[in-house]
């Protein structure tokens, strides 16, 4: 069965760049939080503003080149940035994006700490996000 998505169209497209400003500010945010950390210090702060920046780039990209936002289940962000993008999107975003998003509900309401190594994981993976992202916002 093929579905429309969770995605809905966004009045102003314009709105793709504060998503892209929230994304950076989310990011730096997380790497803050791991230049200061100390050993075994919880990392799940840190992995979540690392996956927020991820969504807010994700979201960015759907509205500045579709006019569409994903909807409230953040799990089909990849489907609507494949949606948005086509082919333009290489498998490995995609892929790399999904991961991130499975680790949300875990560094959010797990009962488990994680390790500044899990953190420092998860920040580089949507640091390779933000870089493409960033990329594919100047191309429009």
């Amino acid at each position: 069965m093929v579905t429309r998505g969770t995605w809905s169209p966004v009045p102003d497209r314009g709105e793709w760049i504060g998503r892209r400003d929230a994304g950076r500010a989310c990011l730096k945010t997380a790497r803050n939080a791991l230049a200061v950390a100390d050993a075994g210090d919880d990392g799940r702060l840190i992995v979540q503003g690392a996956i927020l920046a991820a969504i807010a780039y994700g979201d960015a990209l759907t509205i500045r080149v579709a006019g569409i936002r994903n909807g409230t289940d953040h799990q089909r962000l990849p489907d609507t940035l494949r949606h948005a993008l086509g082919n333009r999107v290489p498998q490995g975003e995609i892929t790399r994006l999904a991961r991130l998003l499975r680790r949300k509900d875990d560094s959010a309401y797990g009962h488990r700490a994680l390790t500044l190594d899990d953190a420092r994981a998860v920040v580089a993976q949507a640091e390779t996000f933000a870089a493409w992202a960033e990329a594919e916002l100047v191309r429009g």
